[in-house]
């Protein structure tokens, strides 16, 4: 049974799994073991367990054996994670700046490096949607690409105005009829590409397919290769964190979900970023009477800490926060984890209060502010920042405008 703060798991096995999954009576092996641990009313957690020898066992039907006691050493650091916004206090984009977009909303944004003459130039892909027949009913959403200035001033940023040429990835089919959404982005230097994971979202029924794209040109629209939905298997998917392992042994992990079937996410292994197996049991699952107790999103790719750790970011949503929208109540916050730098699905330390909570008037989307879906704050971009353990994270706001954060880690 696991205990939140307890550095060690108490793991105990059925008649349905030994170890690694196997419907086998008897194992006899030495390996990196991913295992689903189990207590009853309690969520499932992934563990990366390293085992000596497991020696013949055998199985009653219905005789719930106790098959060992394993402590997993959890490493002992503390991390504090502190937030501040940018640009004082104010979006880095939105419509109601004059000439900033054609489009009336503006929001989700992946962080975009562009590699330009030997530097980079930093910039965001944005969704963006316009309203139809009222504010809350909008047109299927495009993805723009906006240039922030350099070097960014993080008292004033300054961003490219979203105009038609500004729009590189689109609809394209019936999979993708009611829009491509909530962008994620990773360049893989290994091989100069461009990794796009978005929702796929058709219509009549309305259903979401997380899927990927890939480029080595992302401004050139007619570039990017469609590769269709990760999981083409399952009938809703969305929303996926890409960790790209090049130079580590083991798989590239792919952290994804939104909720819908489990609460909590989803991790997923792949030795070629293609072609993706899931693992059994739920991770960063949803905690009860916590900010996180309705629903746990990915945000974006984790990202490395000086200690060869990664600090990962997820959004997550709790009820109880009445809007202007009709039958909306739901506050969504920004979370954060710290995972094992030699086994990321090892979750070192989970925050227990939110990263980031929706504060002013133009996350809330109170008036005169935006509000397509008020009391939101949703990560899913950002890059290292100027020193060591510090990041900067572009974020959607009511639905609506873009905003920004310094992210600085203490450990």
């Amino acid at each position: 049974q696991t205990k939140k703060k307890e550095r060690g798991v108490f793991l105990f096995l059925n008649e349905s799994r030994v170890f690694c999954g196997e419907q086998s009576s008897t194992v006899r092996r030495e390996e990196e073991a991913v295992v689903s641990t189990q207590s009853t009313g309690e969520p499932t957690y992934l563990l990366q367990l390293k085992t000596n020898r497991l020696y013949p066992l055998k199985m009653g039907l219905l005789t719930l054996i106790l098959v060992g006691l394993l402590v997993v050493h959890v490493e002992s650091a503390t991390y504090k994670v502190t937030s501040k916004r940018l640009n004082n206090n104010q979006p880095i984009l939105s419509s109601q700046t004059p000439g900033q977009s054609i489009f009336e909303y503006n929001y989700n944004v992946a962080y975009l490096p562009l590699f330009v003459d030997g530097g980079v130039q930093d910039s965001i892909l944005v969704r963006c949607q316009n309203s139809t027949v009222n504010e809350y009913t909008v047109s299927p959403s495009k993805l723009s690409v906006s240039f922030i200035s350099d070097p960014i001033d993080y008292s004033d940023i300054e961003c490219s105005d979203i105009t038609p040429p500004s729009i590189v990835f689109q609809p394209d089919g019936p999979s993708e009829a009611y829009g491509t959404e909530d962008p994620r982005v990773v360049y893989r230097s290994k091989d100069e590409t461009y990794y796009l994971l978005y929702s796929a979202v058709s219509e009549n029924p309305i259903t979401a397919k997380l899927s990927l794209a890939t480029t080595t040109q992302p401004l050139n629209a007619s570039s990017w290769v469609r590769h269709g939905p990760v999981f083409p298997e399952l009938p809703w998917s969305k929303s996926g964190s890409l960790l790209i392992r090049d130079g580590y042994p083991g798989p590239h992990y792919l952290f994804w979900g939104d909720s819908s079937s489990i609460c909590g996410l989803t991790v997923a292994v792949s030795d070629n970023l293609l072609d993706w197996t899931n693992l059994n049991g739920t991770f960063l699952p949803c905690r009860k009477d916590s900010f996180d107790v309705a629903l746990v999103e990915a945000g974006p790719m984790p990202l490395l800490l000086s200690d060869g750790n990664y600090l990962m970011i997820y959004n997550t949503a709790r009820h109880g926060f009445p809007s202007a929208k009709p039958n909306w109540d739901m506050q969504y916050n920004v979370g954060w984890a710290v995972l094992n730098g030699s086994n990321p699905v090892q979750v070192i330390q989970r925050c227990e209060e939110p990263l980031l909570s929706p504060v002013y008037g133009w996350e809330n989307g109170t008036e005169p502010y935006l509000g397509l879906t008020p009391n939101v704050v949703f990560l899913e971009g950002w890059k290292a920042g100027p020193v060591a353990d510090s990041f900067i994270g572009f974020y959607g706001a009511a639905d609506s405008v873009v905003g920004s954060v310094s992210i600085n880690v203490d450990h």
